[in-house]
């Protein structure tokens, strides 16, 4: 495959003043956000400096790098598609222009969206290293798997295949299932000081399985798309979005 990174700026209107707004509320990226990251550290043994530190670097790194998709595999379809293409052939020296028509196959790149789904990725996976090193490790990890699983499975229940345009699941669904099941699974374990670094990865981890991969290997003919990114294209997808919205839940009902 030719070109690995694809840089695709939101298209439509509404993403597009979504995108400025963002960019123009610099207190809740700089420091609310990152300060719930960084609270959700804490009890995972990382001082609230550092945490804040990581946290900052993080959703920085998440808006920076949210037009960047990585493309992993390019699919080729059964539909071929007329397309017009003009050749010249000179004739003393003079080119004359003949049209002709080709089919070309179609094909579908399938990416993934750096600040939508890598960087939180990799933000919960930092998190379960960090649970898997605390004292509480096993009923926190098990408690974590149960959410992940759970969020994927809802996930995937109220997801929609929508042919040209992607995966899209209602907003509040992944992020209200994490923070249920993680207060409620982490106050039966006494772990409540552990439910938002939980509900964090399980939402991120949960909607990436059940909304987008799961959908990507079962519905991937419906999608008729060029482009299919995991995470979003150009705009914050799901995934980031389910992660931040758990994290404040769980801290607004704890």
């Amino acid at each position: 495959m030719g070109k690995r990174l694809i840089i695709q700026l939101p298209s439509h209107p509404m993403f597009m003043l979504l995108f400025i707004f963002l960019a123009l509320t610099p207190l809740i990226w700089l420091y609310f956000i990152p300060r719930a990251l960084a609270l959700a550290f804490q009890p995972l043994g990382l001082s609230l400096s550092v945490g804040y530190a990581i946290a900052l670097t993080m959703v920085l790194l998440s808006m920076m790098f949210s037009v960047v998709n990585i493309a992993v595999m390019e699919i080729p379809r059964q539909v071929t598609m007329p397309e017009m293409e003009i050749e010249y052939v000179s004739i003393f020296g003079i080119p004359y222009p003949i049209p002709r028509i080709r089919l070309v196959s179609s094909k579908t790149i399938i990416a993934v969206n750096v600040g939508g789904a890598v960087i939180p990725l990799v933000i919960s996976i930092l998190i379960l290293v960090l649970m898997s090193m605390n004292f509480k490790a096993l009923p926190a990890l098990l408690v974590a798997l149960t959410v992940t699983v759970l969020v994927a499975l809802i996930s995937y229940a109220f997801s929609r295949v929508v042919p040209g345009v992607g995966i899209v699941v209602p907003a509040l669904i992944p992020p209200l299932a994490a923070t249920i099941s993680s207060i409620a699974l982490s106050s039966l374990a006494g772990i409540m000081d552990l439910a938002p670094a939980i509900a964090y990865a399980g939402a991120v981890i949960g909607t990436l399985i059940g909304a987008d991969i799961v959908n990507l290997v079962k519905h991937f003919d419906k999608l008729q798309s060029p482009l299919v990114s995991i995470g979003g294209a150009g705009t914050f997808d799901g995934i980031y979005l389910s992660g931040i919205m758990a994290l404040f839940l769980v801290f607004l009902f704890t």
